[in-house]
């Protein structure tokens, strides 16, 4: 939960200190002014501003903010703003805290923020600590010195990541979720949500209301999107293994049985997948195919060698074959040592390298907070690691003679110099084993000749006196050369039948996760979740006065965009410019009720910056206010309004009376601070 406890603004002049200080009750607040021009919705935007939201109100920094803030502030005249700043209290519920951001200043930049832990009016207590964060930059929602990080830590929001437009995931940001709550009063009353930021994040009305609702449908479209992907991935190499199969064995004749490029469940592997050979008219197992081979092999080895001239060459000719064997396998252990020490020495160039990294990756969150115009120490500076304390290593070079402080850039060139070091050192190992490995291939595949040629000449080398002719010495080699084939086939199919295996099975625990969602998407509870939002968007609707259908109770919730609808066409089609302003009023409130009845994730906060759009008649402007009271016992509740007409001042200064907060713009809200 969320509760503005306190807003301070700081606009700083030549002779005085303008701005506004007040604090909000915890429930229901009005800010109301006689005037459009007096300064509500700029209390408003500094509550946004504070909290990092100001792309709600359609951009980032200190630009969304009025002149009031930037250039010229009234103030019994003109008064040339020097530096403004907003201070804002917020509380979770058991803690508070205080967050300060610029909005003008020389030497701070206004996407550093600043976290007192305590209450505003105890920021300069010497016991307060505070720390120094930023927002609108690279990993502010997930760095520990992202602003989003912590606010989101803070307030108890456990936000999910759902899919996005780009097939992978993303977070739910802060901007989405509060972009349902926290209506301002330019483009805010436009339509549901308008004020939502493009983040690439699939379908996010649909994703926000889900998380608000705390709907199983959210886990169960995550499960989806994952097991989309899974899908897509076990098909893929699925594919690429049979098609490679099949091709590597198509080459020598062979058919592959069993299995084809479609996935599916193989119960029994060994049994069901085989490799034939078929012609017109047989058909063969791989082994029966290869026993046919090696029959046609001892065929051709009928006669023994005879006694003949060369014959001790040929003998002292084998010899030197048998000692070329050995010494290459002898080169082949070796290199297969080597490259086994080479990889073991990768990993751990690698490991270094990410530490490396991880250390570049937060003196640069310090140098951003620096630059920000951060003033606080970080122990990087001083050779002691920002996360458990203790003193940081040298792990390139031994012995350094360098100054007991760094600044943060010669840190940062520093590690940078390391992470070249090392990445040439990765690449340098990557090759040595890429080389390595292309000459253990080279020298087996020497090994394999010499051992072909040692049986050839053991074997088949005959006397030269024409009893054996050459194509007989050359069928016999072909043969041997095709025994060995086929016995790689026959090694290799063993293992595609493994692989075939494991996809066998990760395809069936995908098709068991799949069969576990539920089949109408919805489970009950989300189905229970969906009908009390439509039951309290008709019944507000019917209690803010909407009248722009003849027959109300025809409003549904569509369950594929949760946008309500009629007669399946978005209501916002069917509505009246004022009924349309009723349309947001019933389904902002709505989510609240839904989530405070159904235990949902509503952080429990409401903001309408001038609600009575399009001149709502006094009588639904009342309603309205009632509900908001009603639900301010347990949501904060700020609205800001107009009350120039006589109507609508008497409805505010009477929900006042009530025991509403009120905040009494009587001319400007900038004045002089004290």
């Amino acid at each position: 939960m969320i509760r503005i406890g306190r807003v301070r603004v700081e606009i700083i002049t030549k002779n005085n200190v303008i701005g506004f200080d007040d604090t909000f009750d915890q429930q229901m607040n009005i800010i109301c002014s006689e005037k459009n021009t007096s300064g509500k919705s700029s209390i408003i935007s500094s509550v946004y501003y504070g909290l990092g939201l100001e792309e709600i109100i359609g951009g980032k920094g200190h630009n969304v903010l009025s002149s009031a803030f930037k250039t010229k502030v009234e103030y019994e005249g003109e008064l040339d703003v020097l530096e403004s700043k907003v201070f804002l209290e917020i509380s979770n519920g058991s803690e508070d805290v205080t967050i300060l951001r610029a909005a003008k200043m020389k030497n701070r930049n206004s996407n550093l923020m600043t976290i007192f832990y305590s209450k505003m009016d105890r920021i300069h207590d010497k016991v307060t600590i505070s720390e120094d964060m930023y927002v609108h930059s690279q990993n502010s929602a997930t760095s520990n010195k992202g602003f989003f990080t912590f606010l989101e830590a803070f307030l108890g929001l456990d936000l999910p990541s759902v899919p996005s437009t780009d097939d992978k995931e993303r977070k739910l940001y802060l901007q989405l979720i509060f972009s349902s709550m926290l209506i301002e009063q330019k483009r805010g009353w436009s339509d549901l949500f308008s004020g939502m930021p493009h983040f690439g994040i699939r379908e996010p009305k649909k994703r926000v209301i889900e998380y608000l609702l705390n709907m199983d449908t959210l886990k169960n479209e995550k499960i989806r999107h994952r097991l989309k992907i899974k899908e897509s991935r076990i098909v893929e190499k699925w594919k690429q293994v049979f098609h490679e199969t099949d091709k590597n064995i198509r080459n020598m004749g062979l058919m592959l049985k069993g299995v084809n490029e479609n996935v599916e469940i193989l119960e029994d592997p060994d049994q069901l997948i085989k490799v034939i050979y078929q012609d017109d008219d047989r058909t063969l197992t791989l082994d029966e195919y290869i026993e046919m081979k090696r029959n046609e092999l001892q065929s051709l080895i009928k006669v023994k060698p005879k006694e003949i001239d060369n014959f001790h060459e040929l003998k002292k000719e084998l010899r030197q074959i048998e000692e070329d064997v050995i010494e290459h396998e002898e080169k082949i252990k070796q290199l297969k040592i080597n490259v086994n020490n080479e990889r073991s020495s990768l990993d751990r160039l690698l490991n270094s390298l990410n530490l490396i990294q991880t250390d570049i990756t937060n003196n640069h969150d310090a140098k951003k907070l620096r630059n920000l115009g951060s003033k606080e120490g970080f122990n990087s500076f001083k050779d002691i690691c920002p996360t458990c304390n203790q003193p940081i290593s040298d792990t390139l070079l031994v012995s350094q003679n360098v100054a007991d402080v760094m600044s943060i850039d010669d840190n940062i060139k520093h590690l940078k110099s390391q992470e070249k070091l090392f990445e040439f050192a990765i690449e340098q190992k990557k090759t040595n084993i890429k080389n390595i490995e292309s000459n253990i291939s080279i020298l087996e595949n020497t090994v394999s000749k010499l051992y072909r040629l040692s049986r050839v000449t053991r074997n088949d080398i005959f006397a030269i006196d024409g009893s054996v002719s050459e194509s007989t010495i050359y069928k016999k080699v072909e043969l041997n050369k095709t025994i060995e084939e086929l016995e790689k086939v026959k090694t290799d199919i063993e293992e595609t039948k493994e692989e075939f295996k494991q996809l066998s099975d990760v395809w069936k625990q995908y098709l068991a996760d799949l069969n576990k969602l539920p089949e109408n998407k919805f489970t009950n509870l989300d189905e229970r979740k969906i009908k009390s939002l439509r039951d309290n968007f008709v019944s507000n609707l019917k209690v803010f006065g909407y009248r722009s259908s003849s027959d109300i109770n025809k409003v549904m919730i569509s369950k594929d965009t949760y946008m309500p609808t009629i007669e399946n066409f978005d209501l916002k089609f069917d509505s009246s410019a004022s009924d349309h302003i009723r349309r947001i009023w019933a389904f902002t409130i709505a989510l609240v009720q839904t989530s405070n009845e159904l235990n949902g994730n509503h952080p429990g906060i409401l903001i309408f910056d001038e609600p009575g759009q399009h001149s709502i008649v006094v009588e639904d402007m009342e309603a309205f206010l009632d509900s908001l009271k009603i639900l301010a016992a347990k949501t904060q509740v700020i609205v800001g309004i107009t009350i120039k007409e006589t109507d609508t001042r008497e409805v505010i200064f009477k929900k006042i009376s009530e025991g509403c907060k009120g905040i009494i713009i009587k001319d400007r809200a900038f004045n002089k601070l004290s």
